[in-house]
């Protein structure tokens, strides 16, 4: 009996090696440069205007190192193409490889506007990041990012603390988040009246890239309620977990007995920061979010907006205004697609 889903795959491949020895042979020679897109396949049809180059070629992201050492390997050095990848997600050998040879890589996320449910891993993006060392979540080493946070020379370019309010106000006002699809849900009747000091507690896909390479890898959502329990005792704490976790009865028991008001509906995070004191997250955008909108924060693990003055628990690295830190990500960071 044929198994016509190997055999699919098997085409695919087969497609593959023949275009990327085409490629080899046009553009070895050239001094044309050609972008070498890994995975992304959905988004075959947005990549021209995300790339730099004015053509690539596109592979799957899972392969072994026998195919890279046989079909990819050859191609590298014979063609030096710009990688682009998303996130980490490419074998973590051919990560290393690419580094130890230096060659030219561009590690795209999601620019802090996505406005696509979590589930659809079709819908492109509103806007993405690239950067050139390491995807942003990324604070084991350095990226374009926190350097471009570190060094950022406000006096002699064209910051403007006016305009960077005004940018800060309008994404506040028209409810500007990663995550945009879910409708407006008033909070008051699932908080309660506010009798004492609020904080929330922002859950976290289990075993995200963002905790392994962010310095909370060892954190837990149940260490993160904790953590804010000794930390204010009388305090009402409400816990919005990621999905994932809300299948967990076990951690849901746990919270319950800890007298946590869990969010267990979906909710639009603007609107479960309504009335919110504090924030405690290990590494979430959602930390760099409430505090766009004026929110305490602290964050366990080591996130890109922790270090300049903000956040509730750090070694200050350099003291930055939330006007700063919105500017330079926004204006000088962020690229907004059409």
């Amino acid at each position: 009996m044929i198994n016509h889903s190997t055999q699919h795959k098997s085409i695919k491949k087969s497609r593959e090696v023949f275009e990327l020895l085409i490629y080899t042979l046009r553009y070895k020679l050239s001094q044309e440069s050609l972008g070498l897109v890994i995975g992304m396949k959905p988004w075959r049809d947005q990549l021209p205007n995300w790339i730099l180059e004015s053509k690539f070629v596109q592979i799957g992201r899972h392969f072994n190192s026998r195919y890279f050492n046989w079909v990819i390997r050859p191609f590298l050095h014979q063609v030096n193409p710009t990688i682009y990848i998303w996130g980490y997600k490419a074998p973590q050998f051919f990560i290393n490889y690419i580094r130890q040879h230096n060659f030219n890589v561009f590690f795209l996320e999601d620019g802090f506007i996505r406005s696509a449910p979590e589930d659809d891993k079709t819908a492109p993006p509103l806007s993405i990041v690239m950067d050139s060392q390491a995807p942003y979540f990324d604070t084991t080493r350095p990226n374009d990012l926190t350097d471009l946070i570190a060094n950022y020379d406000f006096q002699s370019t064209n910051f403007n603390v006016t305009i960077a309010r005004e940018m800060l106000d309008y994404f506040v006002a028209h409810r500007v988040s990663k995550y945009n699809h879910q409708d407006y849900i008033d909070v008051h009747p699932i908080y309660g009246k506010k009798t004492k000091y609020r904080i929330l507690i922002l859950g976290q896909v289990p075993h995200d890239d963002s905790l392994k390479y962010g310095g909370g890898s060892d954190i837990s959502l149940l260490n993160t309620v904790q953590q804010a329990i000794n930390d204010f005792p009388t305090a009402q704490i409400i816990v919005k977990p990621h999905p994932m976790n809300l299948s967990d009865k076990s951690i849901l028991n746990v919270l319950e007995e800890l007298d946590c008001l869990v969010l267990e509906q979906p909710l639009h995070l603007v609107d479960a920061l309504e009335s919110i004191d504090h924030v405690y997250t290990i590494t979430s955008l959602a930390g760099f979010e409430a505090l766009v909108r004026g929110k305490k924060v602290t964050a366990l693990g080591q996130p890109f907006y922790k270090g300049w003055q903000l956040t509730d628990n750090e070694e200050i690295l350099r003291p930055l205004t939330i006007e700063q830190l919105f500017w330079i990500i926004f204006y000088s960071y962020v690229i907004l697609l059409e």
